[in-house]
Formats: C-alpha cells, sequence, structure tokens
C-alpha cells in the first residue's frame, strides 16, 4: 500500500541533522549482544528484512542500504483481471527503488527511514508512488525493546520479508496481496524482545484500517494506507516467533482493530455507529536443510457489520462494497537448489561484497499451490448484489539464479484460476513474470 507523506519527509531531515550536530557527544558503538534477536535468517534484526537491518549490523553512525527491483508481467495480449481497480495488482512493468537510512544516535537508539519510489504501468495506465517508513528503536534489553513511527506490521511472512531476494517469486503471493495487504505499514509504538535465543516477540498498538475505504475485492487492502489522521480505534498486532533450531521457524500473528473508526450511518431514522471490527490470524512455518527448501503460510479473517460497511461505503464512495464477513488465504511452497544438489553453488569470487561478486551461487527451483477466497461467507442480507469476488486456486512453477548475496534473477508462470469470475473477469489466466532484485 502506498501512503504519501511530505510532513514525513521534512520531520526525517530535521531529526537527521539535529542527531547529526550532536554526533561527537555520542556513546561508542554498542555490542553486537545488546541488540535482539535475528529472525530466521542471519542478519534480519526482528520485524524486519535485510536491507532494512543494516544498521543494528553496521560499526558505523550512519548506514545505507536498500534494494530494487525490476519486473515484467505478460500474457501474449489476453485479458487481464481488472476488477480489483488497484494497478499494483495486474500491472505489466514494475520499477522499484527503496534506499534505507539508518542512523545510529546512541548505542541503543536508532533511527531508521525508507524513502522509496516505484512506477508502475499497465492496460494503458501508469503510476508512481512514493513509500515512507519512518521509526526509532530504543534497545533496552535483549528481552525488551521498543519501536515508535510509521512501520511494518508485524504480521504474516512477506510483510516482514518484503526484499526481492527473501522470497521466490516475481509478485508476493496473493494471499500476501489480497487478503493481508503488502506492505502494510502504520504508525504506533511496538514492544519487542528475543527470549532464550529461541522465541523472538512483538506486540504492537497502532493506528487502524478503514471500513470505509474497503474495497470488495480486496478485503481490507483498501483500508489499509497507513493513515495518521487519528488514533481513536487502537488496532493492537502480536506475533510470536519460535526458532527451535537454526533451520526451522514457526511463526503465529495476529491483528484487532474496529476499522468503523466511529464512523456513523443512518438506519430507518436513527444515527448508528459503525464498528466493523477485524480480526485476523495468520501463521507460517519454515524449514530450510541444505539444498531443500519449504515454506507454509496461512491467513483467516473476519469483519463483522459488513452491512453496515456496505452503507458507510455507498456513503463515502457512492457505491456499496460487499465485503467478506470471512477470508482466507494459504500457500505451500517446496523448494530445491539445483546447484547444491550436485555440488556446484561455489563460484569464482571476481570481486568482494557487491553485486558482481560471484560466490556461493545458488538456483532453486520451486513450486508454489496457492488457495485464497475474500468472501468465503457474507452476510444474508448482502450475499444476492453484485460484488466483485476472488476466489482464487494458484499453481506457480519458477527458478531462481543468485551469483551472490545481493542479486536475483527470477522466472516463473503463474496459473490464475477464478472459480467464481464475474462478467468481463477471465476465468483463469497464465503469467509469465521475469524480474530482477537487487539487495544493497
Amino acid at each position: 500500500m502506498r501512503p504519501v507523506y511530505s510532513t514525513l519527509f521534512c520531520f526525517f531531515i530535521l531529526t537527521v541533522f539535529s542527531g547529526g550536530a550532536c554526533f561527537a557527544q555520542l556513546d561508542s558503538l554498542s555490542a553486537q549482544e545488546q541488540l535482539g534477536g535475528d529472525g530466521y535468517r542471519e542478519g534480519q534484526y526482528p520485524g524486519l528484512g535485510r536491507a532494512a537491518s543494516e544498521i543494528f549490523y553496521s560499526d558505523k553512525r550512519v548506514a545505507f542500504s536498500g534494494y530494487a527491483e525490476l519486473a515484467n508481467v505478460f500474457n501474449g495480449g489476453q485479458p487481464r483481471d481488472l476488477s480489483s481497480g488497484d494497478l499494483e495488482l495486474y500491472y505489466s512493468q514494475l520499477y522499484r527503488v527503496v534506499p534505507f537510512i539508518g542512523v545510529r544516535i546512541t548505542k541503543s537508539i536508532f533511527l531508521t527511514t525508507e524513502l522509496g519510489f516505484e512506477h508502475l504501468e499497465g492496460n494503458g495506465e501508469s503510476e508512481t508512488h512514493f513509500i515512507p517508513e519512518l521509526y526509532v528503536d530504543f534497545i533496552v534489553k535483549k528481552w525488551m525493546s521498543f519501536r515508535a513511527g510509521l512501520q511494518p506490521l508485524n504480521i504474516g511472512y512477506i510483510n516482514n520479508n518484503e526484499e526481492p531476494l527473501l522470497f521466490s517469486s516475481v509478485n508476493r503471493p496473493e494471499a500476501e496481496r489480497l487478503v493481508l495487504p503488502s506492505e502494510w505499514i502504520e504508525a504506533g509504538v511496538t514492544v519487542y524482545g528475543d527470549l532464550f535465543n529461541k522465541i523472538n516477540y512483538a506486540l504492537g498498538f497502532t493506528n487502524g484500517v478503514l471500513a470505509k475505504d474497503f474495497q470488495s475485492a480486496t478485503w481490507i487492502r483498501g483500508g489499509a494506507e497507513g493513515q495518521m489522521e487519528s488514533f481513536n480505534k487502537l488496532a493492537i498486532n502480536a506475533q510470536v516467533n519460535y526458532l527451535p533450531v537454526n533451520n526451522v521457524t514457526l511463526s503465529a500473528s495476529s491483528y484487532y482493530n474496529e476499522s468503523g473508526r466511529d464512523e456513523t450511518i443512518v438506519v430507518d431514522g436513527e444515527t448508528k455507529e459503525v464498528s466493523a471490527p477485524v480480526f485476523v490470524l495468520s501463521g507460517y512455518a519454515r524449514w530450510d536443510y541444505k539444498a531443500f527448501s519449504l515454506i507454509g503460510m496461512g491467513i483467516y479473517g473476519t469483519l463483522g457489520d459488513t452491512p453496515e460497511v456496505y452503507q458507510l461505503t455507498q456513503e463515502t464512495q457512492g457505491f456499496g462494497q460487499v465485503i467478506g464477513e470471512k477470508a482466507y488465504g494459504f500457500y505451500i511452497e517446496p523448494s530445491v537448489d539445483i546447484l547444491k544438489i550436485f555440488g556446484l553453488s561455489t563460484g569464482t569470487e571476481t570481486t568482494s561484497g557487491n553485486i558482481f561478486t560471484v560466490s556461493n551461487s545458488e538456483l532453486p527451483f520451486f513450486v508454489r499451490y496457492e488457495r485464497l477466497d475474500t468472501h468465503s461467507s457474507v452476510a444474508p442480507e448482502l450475499a444476492d448484489l453484485d460484488y466483485v469476488r476472488n476466489n482464487l486456486n494458484i499453481w506457480m512453477v519458477g527458478v531462481n539464479y543468485k551469483p551472490n548475496h545481493h542479486i536475483a534473477l527470477k522466472f516463473d508462470v503463474r496459473f490464475r484460476d477464478n472459480l467464481d469470475p464475474q462478467d468481463e473477469v477471465p476465468a483463469s489466466e497464465t503469467l509469465y513474470e521475469l524480474g530482477v532484485g537487487i539487495e544493497f
């Protein structure tokens, strides 16, 4: 999701320059053991991807890192599913550059900002977005630290592993785009920590989604725009990750918010407040063993007061949106590294520490099965109305070539079947996706 905040950028500039003026008086750099635990992969600070974690593992006061994506989706000119009205879900070309600037203010206070941009094209449309994040981490103890600001929610798998080298496909899984919003960031405070080097947790209190912006085709995605307009209905987001051994991660997360935000509608001449409580439960398991990897992920969500949401969206959008009372999605993805299988994974190092290095190269081949439904249950009084339902059955096969730790060349084929197609929406699509992901 793509909010734009000019005031956020100004705040970042003010913070960096005011902090920079005090560098000479700062404490000495912190030791590695003062920080929280990694995620399931080395070099990932809790709740963050690898590039976003750079400052936490750097001996510098300021760290510059980031990632870039270039992607192309083509299907031989066949009709695309445009029912979502969201170009990010049916683009033909994507260009994304997301730099991070991390500042170590003291040995236990870290400022991180994301100043990303993306450009999308497809179906004769084009959009350019600014992708902001800005948060401060306060490291109190390894088992208890705090993050405050505009930050990614700790939910699902992709939201904290959004960088292109951390997932296999060119595009993120559709369950984590249509049921769980991708790039789901909100403003608030999160407490997190690492326990016994086996459990890391997060408990966040943030701004929440807005029912008045929901769209039937994408469940709550339309209301997850990272708004900073009101905190009158705080959202609660919790996650627990269990790492029993180095190559296994078990994760569970949840989210609750009253998305009506005290909006009112008139029913039979009486004013009624819309609560529209949203509850989401998600989890994933990941296992890596030598050349093999397996990940399984699931999401289940409920939304209350959907008839009231229909009337609310009719008033605010000019068209009533039939939102599912229940929605779900899941996928399972095994992969195998062909180069490791045949003992060919170590290349000849030509340079060091950049995208031109050829070292410990990988060639993972993967298969993904995905199932989701944005309307697995609909309120009886809304069931006969017209609405867009994404009831999808998806198979994907693909391959990555990773010459090193910094770049991935990706290709996959997505076989997408809509089990409940509407007029002018193709019942099936075969999409060929080609992309490049770079971490710097």
